[in-house]
């Protein structure tokens, strides 16, 4: 049974995580490289699961369990047939552990508690977006970028291998706006994207929205950009559209203001970039695909058995190409091939279904199987586990669930009037308790 504590601590744990996440994003665990928040996550998991917080899904469980024990045969017979495999025991562990806390669920998952969680994102995002902004405006004032975590924390508590940030355009003094706690400028333009969603979805005022807006431009990447534009196809199509209807000129004002300056123009001109070689589309979505083809199907087995765990990491790093990454899709079948393959992406399929908010869920599975490296990279999953997974099944008033999105009725009647003004009252009240 919820009650008012159970959705208060939810709030407060569940939200806690998602601020450490973007606060702790560039932190590792010292002396070794792996992302701090990883334990974090584990430990905050097996915490919530102690304090009556989450408990096991068992769907979720059994998909794990199935997931983990056909992969890890894989590796045997990868180990037995394939010449030379390229098989690495630590990216299998790494990656079954990134997937562990995906099998609970939540006991509260009323939905006024996923909305008070939705405002703690609001904040936090619309906090990182006011950082990018600063950082930008100091620059523009004349204030030369300069790294100051790096300065401060040691470098044995800070993760390598990141491009951390680097200049709007070739040869410009002025540096992508990662708010300085960013782990990449595209990091933080997906949780800003995430953020301003959620601000959409409970109603946050103007300003907030705002704010939002220009923090996704000055990071002068597409992930918040993408993020944004899937979850609007999919408010369009629900009675969540009437929400839109308050910000549709004043964010399209911002919008195009921010898209004439210099930012915004690189991101204009990388619009149509998706088909130019070696460009940060074609790095993230295509040309990972190219690169590794030929190498999958010329070898029956390898398409069938996969050529072992990390070893399309490995080949993408043989190619020397800064910024190549390994989508989704590629990590799964290249790695472990058609037959464990399957069950892996089932498994992590599985973590999409029944989320309270079709938008959000959406627009994390298009840009997680698309354009980011979203299986073992804990900053880029955690929102998938926080906003979604740990939200599912959603239980209580379906109707008012269909008004966030989510509802398989959404797509086959056509919104009305009364779906309308509870969305309004609905998104009233949250505004109400965001000014308290």
């Amino acid at each position: 049974m919820t009650t008012p504590d159970l959705g208060r601590s939810t709030v407060r744990w569940v939200g806690g995580l998602f601020v450490a996440c973007v606060l702790l994003q560039r932190f590792a665990v010292p002396g070794l490289p792996v992302a701090l928040i990883l334990p974090l996550v584990l430990i905050g998991a097996a915490w919530g699961l102690l304090r009556g917080l989450a408990e096991f899904n068992k769907g979720r469980v059994t998909a794990w369990l199935l997931a983990a024990g056909a992969t890890a045969i894989m590796l045997m017979v990868q180990a037995l047939v394939l010449h030379a495999p390229l098989v690495s025991v630590g990216s299998w562990a790494l990656f079954m552990t990134v997937w562990t806390p995906f099998t609970l669920q939540l006991v509260d998952r009323r939905l006024e508690t996923y909305l008070a969680v939705l405002r703690v994102v609001v904040t936090t995002s619309a906090a990182v977006a006011a950082g990018c902004l600063v950082m930008t405006l100091t620059q523009y004032a004349g204030l030369p970028y300069s790294d100051w975590l790096a300065e401060i924390v040691p470098g044995a508590w800070l993760l390598n291998d990141f491009v951390i940030t680097y200049p709007v355009s070739y040869g410009s003094e002025i540096y992508r706006a990662n708010a300085w706690i960013g782990l990449e400028p595209s990091m933080v333009s997906l949780q800003m994207g995430i953020g301003l969603v959620a601000a959409l979805l409970v109603g946050a005022r103007m300003v907030t929205v705002a704010l939002l807006v220009g923090g996704l431009i000055v990071a002068t990447s597409g992930s918040g950009l993408a993020i944004l534009v899937v979850a609007l196809v999919v408010l369009l199509a629900s009675p969540a559209r009437s929400q839109l209807r308050q910000h549709l000129i004043p964010a399209g004002v911002v919008l195009a203001i921010g898209l004439s300056s210099p930012m915004g123009q690189s991101i204009v001109g990388r619009l149509g970039e998706s088909g130019t070689d070696q460009s940060s589309t074609s790095l993230r979505a295509i040309y990972p695909y190219q690169y590794l083809w030929p190498t999958w199907v010329t070898d029956l087995s390898g398409v069938v058995l996969g050529f072992g765990p990390g070893s399309s990491q490995r080949l993408v790093e043989q190619s020397g190409l800064l910024g190549l990454l390994v989508p989704t899709p590629v990590k799964i079948f290249f790695d472990y091939g058609l037959l464990a393959g399957a069950v892996l992406a089932a498994m992590i399929l599985f973590c999409y279904l029944y989320g309270p908010s079709r938008a959000i869920t959406v627009s994390l599975l298009v840009s997680l199987w698309a354009l980011q490296p979203g299986t073992t990279t804990m900053v880029v999953v955690m929102p998938v586990l926080l906003l979604v997974t740990w939200w599912s099944p959603r239980p209580g008033d379906r109707a008012l669930e269909d008004l966030l999105g989510s509802g398989s009725r959404l797509f086959s009647r056509r919104p009305g009037r009364a779906d309308e003004a509870a969305w309004t009252e609905l998104s009233n009240t949250a505004r109400r308790q965001e000014m308290m």
